[in-house]
């Protein structure tokens, strides 16, 4: 969050006027003090009401893998300060992006709420292009399909829907059948090229390797 976040808010509640606002926050989590100021025990127990939608794409090291800069053991300490100061269950939500990867996570994110006691929000990453490898759309559909079948009922709610709302959109292969294969070929690519330049240990194939028709696919894309 922008130092004036901080500073906007502490002279809102100075004012008196923390009683009349409501606040919705869109946020990766990674801070929860600023300057001696703490968000859960300092700003958010003065004002009428608020909502946290924190972003989460999954859990441990794929979590991070996805989200460059993620430190989900920081992350989870700082959601669950907030779910115990607050006051009713719309305060505290997952707001979590499905990607390729994510859909190794899918189950950890729903087991993750259960223990949280919250609700979870829930899309599908965005692609418009081919290139977007990230995106479970990227894979075959035969492959795809059975997998998601699986995985609807291991979740619940907006996990669920989202599943659900996964099989009836068009793959990267039938959205763009001449453009596909040369547009995932470029975003392999640059994946290899970002794990280069990112210090993780965790790669794209580490990931994949769990379901043996994934990998077969990846490893199957060119990489040049």
């Amino acid at each position: 969050m922008y130092e004036q976040h901080w500073r906007y808010m502490q002279r809102i509640i100075e004012l008196g006027d923390g009683p009349n606002l409501y606040a919705r926050y869109n946020t990766n989590l990674s801070r929860r003090a600023y300057r001696g100021v703490d968000l859960f025990t300092d700003i958010l127990p003065r004002i009428r009401d608020w909502q946290i939608c924190a972003s989460i794409d999954g859990t441990g090291v794929i979590g991070e893998y996805i989200r460059t800069g993620l430190d989900y053991n920081r992350w989870l300490a700082n959601f669950r300060a907030g779910v115990q100061i607050q006051r009713h269950k719309r305060q505290m939500r997952l707001d979590f992006t499905l990607t390729l990867p994510g859909l190794f996570e899918i189950v950890n994110i729903q087991q993750l709420a259960d223990e949280l006691g919250v609700d979870v929000l829930s899309k599908v990453v965005f692609s418009f292009s081919p290139d977007i490898v990230m995106s479970p759309l990227a894979l075959p559909k035969d492959i795809l399909h059975p997998w998601v079948d699986e995985l609807i009922p291991q979740v619940r709610g907006a996990l669920q829907d989202t599943l659900v709302q996964l099989k009836t959109r068009p793959t990267f292969a039938e959205q763009w059948p001449e453009e596909c294969l040369q547009g995932i070929q470029r975003g392999k690519q640059r994946i290899l090229k970002l794990e280069q330049i990112r210090d993780q240990k965790t790669t794209f194939t580490d990931i994949v390797s769990k379901r043996p028709e994934v990998l077969e696919w990846w490893m199957q894309i060119e990489n040049s």
